[in-house]
């Protein structure tokens, strides 16, 4: 998998948070710098977080589709029938933002612990997921950790709000 700048990451996940459609999210960063916001995102350390918690996501389950990718990828072992999964979603949720991997290239990178992590957006001590969907059910399926960053409202709102 070719490896892609930090820089062309940290655009595309600020990208995700100033174009997510959330209410929640869209009504938080209205009135914010998007300057301010990717300079704390730069430095936002990379953790550990343990999928049991997936439901502590509050946006992971928007619609009656994500669910049922969600309740497949929980059940599924065979790892071609999770690509499909992965890929019937891509068909129904299309990317305004292309990500230049395929499913297989995402998978093999989660696999591997080699890649950019998912990116969540604590807002009201709530998760949000902005960008990383793909990568978080790779580590669903994968029982493994997910490595996120997480932007808190608190940060950004001693930093950026005026």
């Amino acid at each position: 998998m070719e490896r892609r700048s930090k820089i062309f990451y940290d655009d595309i996940d600020i990208g995700n948070l100033f174009d997510t459609w959330h209410r929640d999210v869209r009504e938080f960063r209205k009135n914010l710098n998007k300057d301010c916001v990717l300079k704390i995102l730069k430095n936002t350390h990379y953790i550990s977080f343990d999928i049991a918690n997936y439901n502590k996501v509050l946006n992971f389950t928007n619609t009656q589709n994500c669910i049922n990718t969600l309740n497949k990828v929980l059940v599924e072992k065979n790892t071609n029938n999770f690509f499909n999964i992965l890929k019937e979603r891509d068909n129904i949720f299309p990317r305004k933002i292309g990500r230049g991997f395929t499913v297989e290239e995402i998978y093999h990178s989660v696999l591997e612990n080699n890649y950019h992590p998912i990116f969540f957006l604590e807002l009201d001590k709530s998760y949000y997921i902005i960008d990383g969907r793909t990568r978080f059910y790779c580590c669903l399926f994968l029982n493994v950790p997910a490595k996120v960053r997480i932007l808190s409202d608190k940060d950004i709102n001693e930093s950026c709000k005026k």
